[in-house]
């Protein structure tokens, strides 16, 4: 079996995996108490996680050993997750990405171009360029200054792979390739497709990010890319494309340490959606502030706080706040349903990649795909190569 049909292979049955899941993936967090979440795992998940230390939940996920008895469901798909899901250990240490295009130019010699949307970001760079330009010109002598490579900075938003065609690139950039570091959204998918439809770019690396600010569905959109995907059933919710966006191993290692009590949060956003949904279905999922979560907060003072942009008037009865404070005791319920969508994240993340190396392999070009950044520090760590021969 060559790469592609591999490609082929794995990016089928993850997507079948997610499919048989979008009941979970696709639950919000807020909507915990008001659409009963907990009800709607299977019974004998329900049975073993109702008690189980969030810690022990936490070690299972990361693939630690534990003594719990684990219904055979759940351990299927734990095993079909590893099986099916692109690997997140990373092969290798990296060199330091932080200063790309400094470093690209100044470092390593290359004629280099940096592109940012953000006036202010493009600004910034070309004043690091000249306060480091400024600073080796006290270790360097006159020859050695004049064959320094500043970089080029063009502040531009892209939205077409026709905007790169009309940069005016200096005369040393007449071939190039291409270096994504974290593109938002669709400019992952933008910048492949000008890959592969410009004979002049000679290679890309693209690290990925933002996947629920994708344009999916039919068309010239960002998923799915490739016409092997396209022609299967490859619907992915925003809710699943935002949850692959998760750190899920720092959340891990928090578990694992018991470091979860700030996690309540979700628990007291989910205890007032039910507050404020009965109270008045139309303040379903009502934009309310963001409150971190302290041993000290009260439930009455959390939900005060949250709510005082709304300029609606909380409910006084009591009956209300007594199913908020019953609602709470279940916090660890909340953390569970979480925690077992997230696990479920690397399956979607592997079906967004394989679609992009897909899409290059189909135009006939070279594609791999690698872990290399430490996952705790950069959760977005696959960067997709190709390139041209």
């Amino acid at each position: 079996m060559n790469f592609e049909e591999t490609v082929k292979k794995v990016l089928t049955n993850s997507l079948k995996m997610v499919k048989m899941y979008e009941w979970l993936l696709d639950l919000y967090v807020l909507d915990f108490f008001v659409d009963d979440h907990w009800s709607k795992l299977p019974k004998s998940w329900q049975k073993v996680f109702e008690n189980m230390d969030a810690s022990s939940l936490g070690a299972i996920i990361s693939g630690k050993h534990t003594n719990h008895m684990l219904p055979l469901s759940f351990l299927a798909l734990v095993r079909a997750i590893e099986a099916y899901s692109l690997s997140r250990k990373r092969l290798f240490d990296p060199e330091s990405l932080g200063h790309l295009v400094r470093m690209l130019a100044y470092k390593h010699e290359f004629h280099a171009a940096g592109i940012e949307c953000q006036t202010q970001l493009t600004e910034e760079a070309r004043k690091l360029d000249l306060e480091l330009e400024y600073t080796v010109k006290k270790h360097l002598n006159a020859d050695s200054i004049s064959k320094l490579h500043q970089p080029t900075h063009y502040n531009i938003t892209l939205s077409s792979i026709n905007q790169l065609d009309e940069l005016s690139l200096p005369e040393t950039m007449e071939n190039f390739g291409l270096v994504g570091l974290h593109p938002c959204g669709d400019l992952g998918p933008l910048l492949l497709k000008y890959f592969v439809n410009s004979s002049k770019v000679k290679y890309i690396c693209v690290v990925g990010c933002c996947y629920m600010k994708l344009s999916c569905g039919g068309g010239n959109t960002g998923y799915p890319m490739s016409s092997y995907l396209a022609a299967l059933d490859n619907g992915l919710s925003f809710v699943s494309r935002e949850i692959a966006c998760h750190a899920i191993e720092v959340y891990c290692e928090r578990l694992v340490k018991g470091d979860y009590q700030d996690l309540k949060v979700h628990a007291y956003r989910a205890a007032l959606e039910r507050i404020l949904v009965d109270n008045d279905p139309k303040l379903k999922h009502a934009p309310v502030r963001s409150i971190k979560h302290t041993n000290s907060l009260t439930f009455h003072r959390y939900c005060a706080l949250a709510t005082e942009r709304l300029n609606i008037t909380l409910p006084k009865c009591e009956r209300a706040w007594a199913q908020g404070e019953d609602d709470l005791q279940k916090w660890r319920r909340v953390v569970t349903v979480y925690t077992l969508r997230l696990a479920l994240a690397p399956l979607v993340e592997t079906v967004v990649l394989l679609d992009r190396v897909l899409f290059v392999l189909e135009h006939g070009l070279s594609c791999t795909i690698h872990p290399v950044f430490d996952p705790k520090i950069s959760p977005r760590n696959h960067i997709i190569i190709a390139r041209r021969k």
